[in-house]
């Protein structure tokens, strides 16, 4: 039981980590992006090339490129910087021209492109069988599961840490006006001067960091990773999980993460399947889904809105 918990827990604040990067983009800019995901795949797939060495010879050989034998948290920086790397790439390439719904498709597009190019090209991840084996951060240190996930509780708990601080001080910042007002109306904060461009991009490099890092740790954590495992479709799950929580407050993000990534996702796995495993996932999908619709439909702004701050003198909102 202990173990459960303290997995749960080290999985909840990766999972919140992600939500809050999400909502850094989307939140609090407004940049809907469908590919999220894959950045956190990015992330993950460079913390372990860049510290797994070479792979052993003979059954069950891998292929993988760099295959560097860096300490963990060189990998993990690595993995966030090309993330955001990537990011910063999509950015370029989609947001200066396309808007809304057309850039949501965009990345969409994106994701599956990156997708199909990891799942086939074997050199470059081991195609669809992934990674597997990768070291623990811990090194040859012998400890039980339950020791690890303390380890990479901590770990993550603190990279949470330091990213709420970082969402806050985005937050209640200058730019972090900028960005709202560019979420509201791109128009209207041109109009003002504000270099919309420049904000939505610095926003989607920071976003699709964090999206590493959380990925970096989240193999560092299970060991493994393969196509599979980033689907666009995840990225559903986060959008849901940050609506739910609350858009654009960074409460809501870690309050989402852990409610319905987390509690949802454990939960619904001591359902009763009948005898088919595949009920678990479509349970799982169904009870996000109805939790979405009754959020929306009686607490649009999610269990924790988006505070108003008062300006001094004045009884307007910020």
């Amino acid at each position: 039981m202990m173990y459960f918990l303290v997995a749960a827990l080290a999985l909840g604040c990766i999972n919140a980590i992600m939500v809050l990067g999400f909502n850094i983009q989307y939140g609090f800019t407004g940049i809907l992006n469908f590919t999220y995901y894959t950045f956190a795949a990015i992330g993950a797939y460079i913390a372990a090339v860049t510290t797994m060495g070479p792979p052993p010879q003979g059954v069950g050989i891998q292929v993988y490129i760099l295959q560097w034998s860096l300490p963990w948290p060189v990998g993990l920086l690595l993995g966030g910087l090309v993330a955001a790397a990537a990011g910063l790439l999509v950015v370029l390439i989609a947001v200066r021209r396309l808007r809304s719904d057309y850039l949501a498709i965009v990345t969409v597009s994106v994701g599956y492109i990156i997708w199909d190019v990891i799942d086939n090209y074997i050199p470059l991840f081991n195609g669809d069988n992934g990674l597997f084996a990768v070291p623990h951060i811990t090194g040859s240190m012998r400890l039980s599961s339950l020791g690890y996930a303390v380890v990479m509780l901590i770990v993550s708990a603190l990279c949470l840490g330091v990213f709420y601080l970082v969402a806050r001080r985005i937050y209640h910042s200058p730019f972090g006006r900028v960005l709202r007002a560019v979420r509201e109306d791109e128009v209207v904060a041109a109009s003002f001067g504000k270099n919309v461009f420049q904000a939505q991009v610095w926003v989607f490099v920071i976003g699709s960091f964090m999206a590493g890092v959380a990925g970096g740790l989240l193999i560092q954590y299970i060991g493994a990773w393969n196509p599979n495992a980033f689907l666009p479709l995840e990225t559903f799950v986060l959008l849901a999980a940050l609506v739910i929580g609350g858009t654009a407050n960074y409460n809501g993000s870690i309050l989402g993460a852990f409610l319905i990534i987390e509690v949802v996702d454990e939960a619904s796995r001591f359902l009763p399947t009948f005898g088919r495993p595949d009920l678990v996932g479509a349970v799982r999908a169904i009870v996000i889904g109805v939790a979405l619709i009754l959020v929306l439909r009686f607490k649009p702004g999610g269990l924790l809105a988006e505070s108003r701050v008062r300006l001094y003198g004045r009884g307007e909102a910020r």
